[in-house]
């Protein structure tokens, strides 16, 4: 499996795999602040060779509060990428989040470290770069970048990701059931327009997503999945896609705490669907491969049962949002997945941490800094599923 491996503007210290994102050392305006990315991107790249690490998926988050300063700041990124490595690269997204603090643009990678029974192949379909990672027995596919048009509604542009996303799939020979971990990105996710029977953008992306997954049977659970909100860009998914193998175990994994997304009741969707559909995603995700064992947790927020709680109160919030991520990992849950280990000394690889309001980052940070160990933590402002939530978590960590 793909190691998550984030680097660290600043750390030149490639051993161990201790890397963060990125971020801008220089630049007063956005290419400059790119430009500073790229240098150190390039830096990651060319490192001694007996390092040997492969870029498998990169996600640029920006600043860009129109769909026209999206698309130009998407195309200096772009050009950028170009110059460095040509058409081959590895599996993109640029997603309209802003970093926190002064910086517009903040670069998150991850990567495989290269192996003799080992090949990643950079190749692109429909416009889209994706990245095969071949190793002994299996076939790992990262993608992102899957979006619409301009022009596109939110339901036509979640249709054009998704029939991209199963075009690609297929000819890795793979299927939708092979996505082990989905990342889904909505402009004003939670938003519902003061109209009699207006959609909601979340909830239309939802029932697209049904009508895709339906088609097909998890039989080992849907996958770890984020539904979280982007500024402009209509609908952008990314994911990995796991091929099956005697060497591998998917299993998906619930929160006595919290209803199965996949299970709840009308009384929480929004919009005026004639039948609205579920969120079609685990709690997290159990991938263990020969001896280690990588675990996806999902976007996480402050919700007990179905119901959103501590509405108003982003300290509490958060605290709640860590609570149902360490119930995840009960005795009983352990027991039942095979594992056993020390909740409290979990140390994750990654977290994204997305705040509704850019003012409540410090306070969601002390938090997180207090009760999450983290090699790596990203905090970005963005809207949440549901208009009420103001922070979502989600991580990745190896036991």
């Amino acid at each position: 499996m793909v190691e998550q491996i984030i680097m660290r503007s600043g750390s030149h210290t490639l051993n161990g795999f201790n890397f963060d994102h990125i971020v801008p050392t220089s630049g007063a305006d956005f290419t400059e602040q790119v430009r500073s990315c790229i240098v150190q991107l390039q830096e990651f790249i060319h490192q001694e060779e007996d390092l040997r690490l492969f870029v498998t998926q990169q996600t640029f988050f920006i600043s860009a509060h129109s769909r026209d300063e999206y698309e130009e700041r998407s195309a200096i990124i772009r050009n950028q990428l170009l110059s460095l490595s040509g058409s081959s690269q590895p599996a993109t997204s640029i997603v309209a989040q802003s970093p926190c603090g002064d910086r517009s643009v903040v670069l998150e990678l991850i990567c495989t470290k290269a192996a003799d029974d080992k090949m990643v192949t950079y190749k692109t379909l429909s416009g889209v770069n994706y990245t095969v990672v071949d190793s002994k027995g299996y076939k790992a596919v990262h993608c992102a970048g899957l979006m619409g048009s301009v022009e596109d509604t939110i339901r036509e542009a979640s249709e054009r990701a998704f029939e991209t996303a199963l075009t690609i799939l297929k000819q890795e020979g793979l299927t939708i059931q092979n996505v082990i971990r989905q990342w889904n990105y909505i402009e004003n996710i939670a938003i519902i327009n003061n109209v009699e029977d207006a959609p909601q953008n979340y909830q239309d992306f939802n029932d697209v997503r049904a009508r895709y997954y339906d088609q097909v049977e998890f039989k080992q659970g849907y996958p770890a999945a984020t539904g979280i909100g982007q500024d402009t860009g209509g609908v952008i998914i990314g994911f990995i896609a796991l091929s099956a193998s005697d060497i591998i175990s998917v299993k998906p994994i619930a929160n006595p705490e919290q209803i199965d997304a996949h299970a709840y009741s009308d009384l929480v969707l929004e919009g005026n669907s004639v039948q609205k559909c579920t969120p079609k995603f685990e709690r997290a995700k159990l991938v263990t491969i020969g001896s280690r064992n990588y675990i996806y947790v999902s976007g996480t927020a402050s919700i007990l049962g179905e119901k959103t709680v501590h509405v108003g109160d982003v300290e509490k919030q958060t605290l709640i949002t860590i609570e149902n991520i360490k119930g995840l990992f009960s005795r009983e849950n352990q027991e039942s997945l095979g594992l056993n280990f020390d909740v409290s000394k979990v140390q994750f690889s990654h977290l994204r941490v997305y705040v509704k309001h850019n003012e409540d980052i410090p306070a969601v940070k002390k938090i997180c800094d207090a009760e999450l160990n983290c090699k790596s933590c990203l905090y970005l402002e963005s809207d949440v599923c549901r208009e009420e939530l103001l922070v979502e978590i989600e991580g990745v960590f190896t036991v």
